[in-house]
């Protein structure tokens, strides 16, 4: 039984406004039902922050404004669950990277980070991209395909 649910960036982005329309109903009411038991992973918002930037740069300011807003709202809704990776994730993702790499994939550091999280803190990584993350040893799901069981 894990402690919680770490979402991943795909997810956090399927929520997005524009793009929310895109998930089932259920996952929604799911995510409410279970907000206490969320975590966000600092690599996700890294990666949302870029995201929004790259819009921004592309001409795409209006847009890129509304998604900051939404970000500030995250961080502000999940504060202390958000995970920094610190000294014994960071370890622990030296180790998942190269036992990924000795079987032969390639993981980006990102994606190590974050699953390292997830083994760190013992939770269920939420994730549209479940291959990614299989070959790096956690346990995880996709929201979007089944709901995770109690």
């Amino acid at each position: 039984m894990h402690k919680g649910y770490l979402l991943d960036t795909s997810v956090v982005s399927a929520l997005a406004p524009g793009r929310d329309t895109f998930v089932p109903a259920a996952l929604g009411e799911w995510l409410q039902a279970h907000h206490e038991a969320l975590f966000l992973p600092s690599i996700a918002i890294a990666e949302m922050a870029q995201g929004i930037s790259k819009l921004r740069r592309a001409g795409g300011g209006e847009r890129a404004d509304r998604l900051d807003r939404w970000l500030d709202g995250l961080l502000a809704a999940y504060g202390e669950r958000i995970l920094p990776l610190d000294a014994h994730a960071g370890r622990l993702a030296g180790q998942i990277s190269d036992a990924a790499m000795a079987q032969g994939c390639h993981p980006g550091f990102p994606d190590v980070a974050i699953a390292a999280l997830a083994r760190h803190g013992d939770l269920l990584l939420l994730t549209c991209n479940v291959k990614h993350f299989q070959p790096l040893g956690v346990d995880c799901a996709d929201p979007l395909v089944a709901l995770p069981e109690e």
